[in-house]
């Protein structure tokens, strides 16, 4: 029994908790199309403000799920982590604390082989297309 509780004194065996955060979620039901919504949510942390959240998502949902998605998290290091979700696709960006790609990754293969810059541009016009085409 000491044998253990001399290595147990030696090791740091308490884990971090997540740091707690607030959110705030709003949802937009569509005038337009019976069943269709843009679900905005912004997480930010206890000492932080929801007008600089650290982790926004923005999602087009209907009665059949999540048509696409949009998430954004920034890091601690100043850099974003950025997620664009479609139908047919998936789009995983990482930008440096300055803007700039560092690593662009997509599930179509040979998206992966093309301009990164041109790539996420595409797919953030996407996103605001569908945005204003929700707002009409």
């Amino acid at each position: 029994m000491t044998n253990v509780s001399k290595i147990s004194e030696g090791l740091n065996i308490a884990t971090q908790t997540a740091a707690k955060m607030v959110s705030k979620k709003v949802v937009f039901n569509s005038p337009e199309i019976p069943g269709y919504r843009m679900i905005n949510i912004k997480y930010a942390d206890q000492a932080g403000s929801l007008l600089n959240p650290k982790i926004e998502t923005l999602e087009f949902t209907d009665k059949n799920g999540i048509k696409s998605a949009y998430s954004s998290k920034k890091l601690e290091n100043g850099s974003r982590f950025e997620v664009f979700k479609f139908s047919d696709e998936i789009i995983k960006v990482l930008k440096d604390k300055f803007g700039q790609i560092k690593v662009l990754k997509s599930t179509v293969a040979e998206h992966n082989s093309g301009n990164p810059q041109k790539m996420y541009d595409n797919a953030k016009e996407a996103m605001s297309s569908k945005t204003r085409h929700f707002c009409g």
